[in-house]
């Protein structure tokens, strides 16, 4: 029986906590855990999951310990692992994060331009707040964070805690497309393993196989050729998401030497996905409406109950199975592969070695390693030396609370390449995030 572990669940109140949950205790003799604790600023959000996720491992996992905690000492000064998925500003501030750049004929998303760049720096604020209050109970607990814009807190946590070896940051995009050739080849996808590089939400895959020596990257290039991709949970995601990955092909068709990560469509779909936007109904509005709306229909029917009774156990084969198999490889120091964010330091020989790079490597006792990946060729290094700038000075642009390195940043973003839209839309957000962060011109 492996050692068990205690794990915060900060952020607690998200709708992704319910599969979480079903996943750790789907997993528990891989991942025993003896104690959960639940922790959200927003206790209310916390609430109307509260009763579903405790009857679930009542019946599933009653060895583990429940604690909901009400202060920090409570969720983190003994504790293993925080596993963190904030949202700063909740869907309020999503929400302007999407649609303030559309006033200004500019796509609205909440990890890439104008909109991510608002996002991020909410995100490193309460990261850093969080992070600093981790390690005054502890420097050896393991904080896996899966917060959004993972490139923007990827660098900027770095740049503050550039020693901290145990906290890691995690993207499970890859991770699903991944899930997703899997179903394509009828293979499992625990089995498969690829070739990988790029900065988070901008890479490539190089190469796919499995462990049994068979390569499938030829044959998946062709697959594109003839056949539409698609999520492996297709029948479940939105129509805006089944958009996201037939680009995939569109992209294919013109540059068919890498697999692009669906991200990509931003910066190089730029016009045509603001004129498929609606201005009053973007993707918050679309999540709010299908697996927000899902989840809450499952979750409320636990209210007032003592047992579970035939009500759904929700799990997750991507976002959850990644965070429990990313705490299980470390914990029991398994060194899995993963496609991993790490600081460059000469893995891609040719980029520059403070960047924080996506490439496959391994999670053990010591953190992340990843083996050099070697140089990269002109149209991708230009294409990541300009995303690489964009992040490097939003990052700067709040730890100075510079105002002029935040209109270079939105202006080298590729969903902008203008200087006039760039401060243009940046008036716009600083207003609306006014509380969370500011900026000064000196």
């Amino acid at each position: 029986m492996r050692k068990s572990n205690i794990v915060t669940i900060t952020g607690a109140g998200s709708t992704r906590t319910p599969a979480l949950i079903g996943t750790l205790v789907q997993m528990k003799e891989r991942f025993p855990v003896s104690k959960v604790i639940f922790y959200d600023i927003d206790q209310n959000r916390f609430d109307l999951i509260r009763e579903y996720v405790l009857l679930v491992l009542k019946k599933y996992s009653p060895e583990t310990e429940i604690v909901i905690a009400q202060t920090q000492e409570e969720a983190f000064s003994q504790t293993d692992f925080v596993f963190t998925q904030i949202r700063v500003g909740g869907a309020e501030m999503r929400s302007h994060d999407e649609k303030i750049p559309l006033k200004h004929g500019l796509i609205g998303q909440e990890t890439c331009g104008a909109g991510g760049f608002a996002y991020g720096m909410r995100s490193i604020r309460d990261m850093i707040e969080m992070v600093d209050c981790v390690r005054s109970y502890s420097k050896d607990t393991w904080i896996l964070n899966y917060t959004n814009p993972a490139a923007i807190v990827a660098l900027a946590l770095d740049m503050k805690y550039p020693d901290d070896k145990r906290l890691i940051n995690m993207c499970d995009q890859p991770y699903s497309m991944m899930v997703s050739f899997a179903k394509i080849f009828g293979v499992d996808s625990k089995k498969l393993r690829c070739s990988y590089f790029g900065l988070n939400h901008f890479g490539w895959f190089t190469d796919l196989y499995d462990t049994e020596g068979n390569n499938y990257f030829v044959a998946l290039k062709e697959y594109f050729k003839n056949n539409d991709f698609k999520p492996y949970n297709a029948e479940q995601r939105a129509k805006s998401w089944l958009d996201t990955y037939l680009r995939v092909n569109k992209m294919m068709k013109i540059l068919d030497e890498y697999i692009p990560n669906t991200y990509l469509q931003y910066y190089f779909y730029q016009d045509e996905i603001f004129e498929e936007e609606d201005p009053n109904f973007t993707r918050v509005d679309e999540t709010l409406a299908t697996r927000e709306e899902s989840v809450w229909n499952i979750t409320k029917q636990a209210i007032g109950k003592e047992d579970l009774g035939n009500i759904e156990v929700l799990s997750s084969p991507v976002f959850g199975a990644m965070m429990v198999e990313v705490a299980e490889s470390i914990a029991y120091d398994l060194n899995h592969e993963f496609v991993v964010m790490i600081k460059n330091r000469g893995i891609i020989e040719n980029f520059n070695q403070d960047a924080i790079v996506e490439v496959v490597g391994t999670l053990g006792k010591n953190g992340v390693q990843a083996a050099p990946y070697g140089e990269i060729s002109t149209f991708y290094k230009g294409l990541m030396e300009n995303q690489y700038a964009y992040e490097r000075l939003t990052c700067e642009a709040y730890f100075e609370k510079s105002y002029v390195k935040a209109v270079e940043a939105l202006s080298l973003n590729r969903t902008i390449n203008s200087l006039d839209k760039a401060e243009a839309v940046l008036q716009d957000l600083m207003e609306v995030n006014k509380k969370y962060w500011t900026l000064e011109r000196k």
